[in-house]
């Protein structure tokens, strides 16, 4: 299964990607910041501490990277079975026109498999309002 995470920031890569990665999904990181972008297409993994009595590293796995600013962005949500997303609820109506984009173009190719998305917001009713 691949999914699309829009924002490669701490709950995006510390909370989400890892989540997703630990349920064996290939994730793919859609950000503005190059720094970020370009270390996860190299490294294709990145660190996450894991806060408890000891402190613990895990390797987070199987990710890449994408801009969220590209074309690449519609292809990739052509083509994914989730969306999922951890950028604030005013960068989420910036990628709502992207995700239309993506599901219009999902359409044209045929694809009719399900295509889950969840906006992952610290708002209430986040995926709804990614909807509107």
């Amino acid at each position: 299964m691949k999914a699309l995470h829009f924002g490669a920031g701490n709950i995006g890569r510390g909370f989400i990607g890892k989540l997703l990665a630990d349920a064996g999904i290939h994730v793919t990181f859609a950000d503005v910041n190059e720094t970020v972008v370009n270390a996860l297409i190299e490294r294709q993994s990145y660190p996450v501490k894991i806060v408890g009595e000891d402190v613990v590293v895990e390797e987070v796995t199987n990710v890449t990277a994408v801009n969220s600013t590209s074309g690449d962005i519609i292809d990739l949500i052509a083509n994914v079975e989730m969306v999922t997303t951890a950028v604030g609820p005013t960068v989420l109506k910036i990628i709502s026109k992207s995700v239309a984009q993506g599901i219009e173009k999902r359409a044209a190719n045929g694809n009719t498999a399900p295509l889950n998305i969840i906006a992952c917001e610290n708002m209430v009713r986040g995926t709804s309002q990614l909807k509107a």
